[in-house]
């Protein structure tokens, strides 16, 4: 059985919004890694700024084998960092465009700030260091306690 044998079972329902949804997709991104064998620990992520650092180990990988990112690992590692937001922050999801399908959308009015999680675990994958996660995460908190409007990609 493979390390990722478990993205091909199918989900009983639709969930009854899209952050139940991508509650339960970054579940499962823990639950992946929560088997023996697995490059990191799972009990480890606890939806912590530090976790990240723990998502970024992993999409490091790819990057060094030039790898492609399944699309399975790639939205489930994307809904894990967006949880991370979402429990910081709060924020709603919202669908995006194609390089961002969701977007959590964190404040209102004219302070809302829109976290593209979705292209950056991507762009870590595909061009390593550069696109790091935690410095990604950690540019959050100072755009939403501005008050400001703005795209974080």
């Amino acid at each position: 059985m493979g390390m990722f044998d478990f993205l091909k079972k199918k989900k009983p329902a639709m969930p009854d919004s899209l952050e139940a949804g991508m509650a339960s997709q970054a579940e499962d991104f823990i639950h992946a890694f929560s088997q023996s064998g697995a490059p990191i620990d799972g009990k480890q992520l606890d939806y912590s700024e530090a976790s990240l650092a723990l998502v970024d180990h992993v999409l490091d990988d790819f990057f060094k084998q030039q790898a492609p990112l399944p699309d399975d690992l790639h939205f489930l590692a994307s809904a894990y960092v967006f949880e991370v937001a979402r429990r910081e922050f709060g924020g709603r999801y919202l669908r995006g465009d194609e390089d961002n399908p969701f977007v959590l959308v964190i404040g209102q009015g004219d302070a809302q700030v829109g976290v593209c999680a979705m292209a950056k675990v991507r762009g870590r994958a595909v061009n390593g260091p550069e696109d790091s996660l935690p410095f990604f995460y950690a540019g959050i908190a100072p755009v939403v306690a501005r008050g400001v409007s703005a795209t974080l990609i």
